[in-house]
């Protein structure tokens, strides 16, 4: 009878866990709508490679639709004669097939499984949302992992209001970086969870191989997941340092990295190329490290393992020098040397023409992160004071991510990380300290007056806190993080810097579908001729057949079209009659205006039309 009444027992919540529960529920929510908050000047994809990536899924449900499972197999020998007149593009050879696959896979289990009725294209505009909300989600649960709770709901909250994340995953984004970094810090929540003394080696096993998955598809979605191989390959060289388990990190790693390598390699994007690349050598030279120190920690006396250790160190250096001097290592684009090397510039116009590929300013990192550098800073110091895997995991990632965000502002979503976890923790630390119950003294006056003083110091660090969190959100007027949000995507500004609904370009590629012939009367596909950022929206949104795009990956037909641009017109005409082109798509963004106190209307070029882009022509 006792056994049934226990079963009957309204269940007990703590409410600590309502409480958590809640502030989760509100960060997730807030993400999202500072996701979704470009859909008031239109629900489109965002920015030009999103179209292609939506193109390339639409093919992969299409063929689902027709052939079931086995036409997945159809994509990786698709060859898009759509785009890149006459060549074609090898689609599977020189794309995100990770991306590809995930959206085409989790639309079908919403259409076919769940019931959602959706089209392909209004899912993929909102995929970047919900994935950065779910970001939000596994950020907290890392977080909590390396230090607590109420860290980790922090870190949260950053990663909700984070302006080089949302602009790099607001509506519309159907792009690399919001996917792979829900993957990348999914799986290193996954991979930290090893450690875990309670958990069953069934459990750590199957956690190490999901790890060693997710970041091997990560890395099949975006080529900046390379990173995070990185950020494994100095943990386990770290390792032997720390107080761990080293045979747990040896054995499981080992999975986690047989899993991530063998999953990216088995597809053509990156290829087993990612084995002997920067990725694998950092992924199997660090295991090959702990592995010797477990080995050496085994057989030599304590007393000379640290010396022992140091020449292990050596023969490593040593031994990646020789492997470097062989010629083994696979020579890195600009992009790549660019991030190694803060002071190397590429010279290729076409990296230097591309905005993310920019170099961050300064005002930059102050608008998104002044409010958390106090935090981050003594969240580090915490860190430092440390030697558990979960402070060498935060350290060796936030190092490493404020120097390669240094080269691209593309990477600042990896900086953004690292301010979110440090900040999360040094709030943790410095809250602790500041709000521990005041120890009693004797004397019932002396100790009122510690508590009176302890209460009133609880309060000014509470609005302290509150404040300089709340701060950049609101402030400056200009640039703080509501105003970033608040962005349209690029087609519905017609790709121009103006906070407003411009529809030239919608109006021009409905013309372009609607007005012009698919095919000439030879049988030739009408090809039209543009500046290589506007072909992913004239094949996609025109449904008309282009000559370059933002692939680039005929840097001489780039060179060809923006040659075209800048020549005469003879000298233009017969560029494109060379190139096969039918028609030439010009793109000139202006202004007109009255000066106030005069009725004379003012013309003014410029702001993001091809008369801005003239230096990248010649």
């Amino acid at each position: 009878m006792s056994q049934w009444r226990k079963a009957l027992q309204r269940p007990t919540v703590r409410r600590s866990t309502i409480i958590i529960a809640l502030a989760l529920i509100a960060i997730f929510s807030a993400a999202i709508m500072m996701r979704i908050y470009p859909a008031k000047y239109g629900f489109y994809l965002h920015e030009f490679d999103p179209y292609f990536d939506y193109r390339a899924t639409n093919f992969l449900v299409d063929h689902f639709d027709q052939k079931g499972i086995a036409g997945f197999a159809d994509y990786f020998s698709w060859k898009d004669y759509g785009t890149w007149y006459p060549e074609g593009r090898d689609v599977a050879r020189t794309s995100q097939e990770g991306l590809h696959f995930t959206g085409a896979i989790t639309y079908l289990i919403a259409r076919n499984i769940l019931g959602i009725s959706i089209t392909l294209y209004d899912y993929l505009v909102l995929f970047p949302v919900f994935i950065g909300a779910l970001t939000t989600l596994v950020t907290y649960l890392l977080v909590r992992k390396i230090s607590s709770a109420s860290a980790g709901l922090l870190a949260g909250l950053v990663i909700a209001f984070s302006p080089p994340i949302i602009q790099r995953g607001a509506l519309g984004w159907f792009k690399s970086e919001p996917l792979a970094l829900f993957l990348a810090v999914a799986g290193s929540y996954l991979f930290l969870t090893i450690y875990d003394e309670r958990a069953s080696r069934l459990s750590q096993v199957i956690r190490a191989g999901s790890a060693g998955l997710m970041l091997g598809l990560a890395n099949t979605a975006w080529g900046g997941s390379m990173y995070f191989n990185a950020v494994f390959g100095g943990l386990f060289v770290l390792a032997p340092f720390l107080k761990v388990d080293l045979k747990r990190t040896v054995y499981l790693g080992s999975l986690f990295t047989a899993t991530n390598l063998i999953f990216s390699a088995a597809f053509p994007r990156p290829g087993p190329e990612i084995i002997s690349g920067l990725a694998g050598i950092a992924l199997l030279g660090g295991l090959l490290f702990s592995t010797a120190a477990y080995s050496v920690k085994s057989l030599v006396d304590p007393k000379d393992y640290p010396r022992t250790l140091l020449k292990v160190i050596f023969l490593a250096v040593l031994g990646l020098a020789v492997y470097a001097s062989l010629g083994s290592i696979p020579s890195l684009g600009g992009r790549y040397q660019t991030v190694l090397d803060p002071f190397f510039r590429s010279n290729n116009p076409l990296v230097q023409s591309v905005a993310e590929h920019q170099t961050p300013t300064g005002a930059e990192y102050l608008s998104s992160y002044l409010a958390l550098t106090f935090l981050a800073g003594f969240g580090a110091l915490m860190m430092m004071r440390k030697r558990t895997i979960y402070a060498g995991f935060t350290l060796v990632l936030a190092i490493g991510a404020l120097y390669v965000s240094g080269s691209f502002a593309r990477l600042m979503v990896y900086s953004s990380v690292a301010f979110a976890i440090l900040a999360g923790i040094g709030l943790h630390e410095l809250t602790s300290t500041m709000l521990r119950p005041s120890t009693t003294s004797s004397g019932t006056k002396k100790k009122f007056k510690i508590g009176e003083t302890r209460t009133a110091m609880k309060l000014v660090y509470s609005i302290f806190i509150i404040a300089i969190i709340s701060l950049p959100v609101a402030f400056p007027l200009q640039t703080n993080w509501l105003q970033t949000a608040d962005a349209p995507v690029s087609i519905a500004d017609a790709s121009t810097n103006y906070r407003a609904t411009i529809p030239d370009w919608l109006e021009t590629l409905s013309w372009i579908n609607h007005s012009t012939p698919p095919y000439q009367p030879d049988g030739k596909p009408t090809v039209m001729a543009a500046w290589w950022d506007y072909g992913y929206w004239i094949t996609v949104m025109g449904n008309r057949t282009s000559l370059a795009d933002n692939a680039t990956i005929n840097t001489t037909r780039i060179a060809q079209i923006g040659q075209m641009f800048i020549s005469n017109e003879k000298t233009g005409m017969k560029i494109l009659h060379d190139l096969k082109a039918d028609y030439v798509v010009i793109f000139v963004v202006g202004q007109s205006f009255t000066l106030q106190g005069s009725t004379q209307r003012i013309y003014l070029l410029g702001n993001a039309g091809d008369e801005s882009k003239k230096q990248w022509f010649m």
